[in-house]
């Protein structure tokens, strides 16, 4: 069960969580992840925190957007499952490109503040 609280704080960490790709700011992910987080990209890859880290500071990837759309939250005590799509308008090498791609995130209150423990896309 969740309260109106929760509910506005893990909508804003989302928000600070895909500012922070969007900026490439390493120092930003700190306060946002587990330290045992897994990332599962759509393609089945997966990462740990310092691989995920190292994969958003890449050059090759400039998101000039980045957000989460079409967010629906759901809590069970510290425990909190946000679905939604990752939206936003990048350029990878070069070529610029879109995503509006399913995602499911996991986060872990801890301390009082909502931190990612699990986030997996997939494709439809």
């Amino acid at each position: 069960m969740s309260n109106a609280n929760d509910n506005t704080a893990l909508t804003q960490a989302i928000a600070k969580f895909y500012d922070a790709i969007r900026d490439k700011n390493a120092a930003a992910f700190e306060p946002l992840l587990t330290s045992d987080v897994s990332y599962g990209h759509s393609s089945g890859r997966m990462e740990n925190k310092a691989q995920f880290i190292a994969n958003v500071l890449d050059p090759k990837t400039k998101w000039q957007s980045i957000y989460g759309a079409n967010q629906s939250n759901y809590f069970s005590g510290d425990t909190a499952i946000s679905r939604h799509a990752m939206a936003g308008e990048n350029t990878r090498d070069g070529k610029p490109g879109t995503s509006n791609m399913p995602v499911m995130m996991v986060w872990q209150k801890q301390g009082g503040t909502w931190k990612l423990l699990a986030r997996q896309a997939f494709k439809l």
